[in-house]
């Protein structure tokens, strides 16, 4: 039963969020009352966890707000992980003309410097704690999407702050996953090691699910009331140089556009880093050891 109310949550909310027409609205007429729906049904998964004596996640004594406050880390770190894995690729191709294998590198730079990220977290985690890491993780996330929301309209001329600007945001995602990782486990007991960790597992998964939904509900509505008022270009009834011109005018119209789309996305993502370093304060802390 708590797997198929938390299915159903997930479900109506990725329905209620989807839109097929972004032109006139963020959200399709049927949004907010799934949105509504999606929510009544997570308390309701809540609230069934609590009662009932056969749960998905059986957190019994377990502290409620440091284990909380865990995963609710992990969500928003999952939430930017796709969010960046999604939408960095889109702009190296729409932006910088890169094909699908491009783009692909061009994302490299980011998961290489998570994964660096991932072991230096456990080992400052080790000597600092997890608190103190995962607040610090969170930070210097949110300032390498500050710096993104900064890229300029051409980004052939940007040269290596496009990499900086990838490496710093990698690397705050991955020191956060380690810490997490280990501080849910510190606030459970042996027996619920196994569910513990999953739970955190979980957590990142739905972030990144209900984040991507969420920013591209946005991100296709904003795009498509950048470009309301461009009228595509065709050539019927000018002569061939003049429609070339009207059709550089018309892209480079729609470049600036995406442009817009892709910064202000990155500056959303940046305000759920500082979210989830806000929240990382009431992770549960080790002292650094003897």
């Amino acid at each position: 039963m708590g797997g198929c109310l938390l299915a159903l949550a997930l479900g109506l909310l990725v329905v209620g969020l989807y839109n097929p027409d972004p032109a006139h609205a963020v959200l399709p007429p049927w949004g907010w009352p799934l949105i509504a729906a999606g929510a009544v049904t997570a308390a309701g998964f809540v609230w069934w966890e609590i009662r009932s004596p056969v749960r998905l996640l059986d957190l019994t004594g377990a502290p409620k707000t440091p284990l909380l406050a865990t995963l609710a880390v992990s969500f928003l770190a999952g939430a930017a992980l796709l969010v960046t894995m999604v939408f960095v690729p889109l702009a190296a191709q729409t932006l910088l003309s890169m094909d699908e294998l491009e783009g692909a590198l061009f994302l490299a730079r980011f998961l290489v410097s998570l994964t660096v990220g991932a072991v230096l977290g456990g080992l400052l985690a080790r000597r600092l704690g997890d608190r103190y890491v995962a607040v610090a993780g969170m930070a210097v996330a949110a300032s390498g999407y500050a710096l993104m929301s900064r890229w300029p309209p051409d980004l052939a001329d940007a040269g290596l702050a496009l990499d900086r600007d990838l490496v710093i945001a990698g690397l705050g995602l991955g020191l956060v996953i380690a810490p997490v990782s280990s501080a849910v486990l510190r606030a459970s007991t042996a027996s619920q090691h196994g569910v513990a960790s999953a739970a955190v597992v979980v957590a990142r998964m739905m972030g990144m699910l209900i984040g991507i939904a969420a920013v591209s509900a946005w991100g296709f509505h904003r795009f498509q009331s950048l470009t309301a008022d461009l009228d595509t270009p065709l050539p019927f009834g000018v002569d061939p140089e003049t429609y070339q011109q009207r059709l550089a005018d018309y892209t480079a119209q729609v470049q600036a556009a995406l442009h817009t789309e892709y910064t202000e996305m990155f500056l959303v993502t940046a305000v759920v880093c500082v979210l989830g370093a806000a929240v990382a304060f009431l992770v549960p802390h080790r002292p650094r050891p003897a």
